[in-house]
């Protein structure tokens, strides 16, 4: 039963204890018998509309509806992807990729092949876009010095990602203008 369906008979019960005048019973069954007459009372109001309700109802269909909608859609240079005119973010591997995006009442999976790489939240209403920085951080190391004091600048320190820093000089924020992913490695084409 739904919360709000115990509370009626909750509160339903609670009313007619009251117009009753005594919460006292000579024994349990006594109580069971109070609350099913209750039930059986409440039920025979809404028996003419339950079938007339019954009467419009189509029968159920045959096969049982999808549990999800599948979608194969191709990850853009920005690892991204668009499903259902909403944008989300997927790890930087996936570039140029084909995966299955399964999209459920609550998630959105994406598939390479027959393994699930990603779970995301689905998005709902008026919100079309969902990055996650993790996906794009080194995308953003790539981009010339005055974009990453400009992308710097723009958050706070404590909203930047954790990197391991080399010695370079430092943008307006603090952190160094040149970031290593992998030793030997250098990320902003220098």
């Amino acid at each position: 039963m739904s919360s709000s369906l115990i509370s009626a008979v909750r509160e339903a019960v609670d009313q007619a204890l009251r117009v009753r005048g005594s919460r006292d019973f000579s024994s349990r069954a006594a109580y069971e018998r109070f609350v099913q007459d209750l039930v059986r009372n409440r039920n025979l109001t809404r028996a003419a509309g339950f079938q007339e309700e019954q009467a419009a109802l189509h029968p159920l269909p045959r096969l049982p509806l999808a549990p999800c909608r599948e979608f194969p859609v191709s990850v853009s240079r920005f690892s991204t992807i668009r499903v259902l005119n909403k944008t989300y973010s997927v790890p930087s591997r996936l570039i140029g990729t084909t995966v299955l995006v399964r999209v459920r009442a609550e998630t959105v999976e994406v598939y390479v092949g027959t393994s699930q790489v990603l779970t995301l939240p689905r998005l709902q209403g008026a919100t079309t876009h969902a990055v996650n920085y993790r996906h794009v951080i080194w995308s953003l190391v790539r981009l010339p010095t005055t974009a990453t004091v400009r992308t710097c600048s723009l958050h706070s320190p404590s909203a930047m990602p954790t990197m391991q820093m080399s010695q370079a000089p430092t943008s307006a924020c603090g952190s160094s203008l040149r970031a290593r992913a992998a030793p030997g490695r250098d990320h902003l084409g220098e």
